[in-house]
């Protein structure tokens, strides 16, 4: 299992209240999560706890479709990516939290060692431009 860390200081004036329900709201998080996003559906649960989609968005290897759950937290929400790419399967889990003036973002990813690298690249290049994005969102 490969770890990773991503953390971005709230901007002056946002709260952290408002900053977990923006991370409450399903719609914004994959919006926010998926900047190439083609499609997504509401598979099952309830989107106001946990909820899981099925996402389909363009990938640097081509478009892809996997499950996203999104479980809410009182304190943020957990992300969890089951991808079935043709190299085998993947599986990233976020806790994103709101703590000491902070979007936090624990992530872990399990798949083959190919996959693993090249998905703890992506997150550590892309995540921080997600962060942004979802705080921009949030003052505008």
């Amino acid at each position: 299992m490969s770890t990773t860390n991503v953390a971005t200081p709230l901007p002056a004036g946002l709260s952290q209240t408002t900053v977990i329900a923006a991370l409450h709201n399903h719609d914004l998080m994959i919006r926010t999560l998926c900047p190439a996003l083609i499609s997504y559906e509401f598979e099952s649960g309830d989107m106001s706890t946990q909820a899981m989609y099925i996402v389909t968005d363009k990938k640097p290897i081509g478009q892809t479709t996997y499950k996203l759950t999104l479980t809410n937290v009182p304190d943020g929400v957990d992300s969890l990516v089951n991808a079935k790419p043709p190299v085998g399967v993947l599986t990233i889990s976020g806790k994103w939290r709101v703590r000491n003036g902070q979007l936090v973002e624990d992530v872990e990813i399990d798949g083959n060692f190919m996959m693993k690298k090249m998905a703890k690249g992506n997150v550590e290049k892309t995540h921080p431009e997600q962060h942004t994005r979802l705080l921009e969102q949030m003052k505008a």
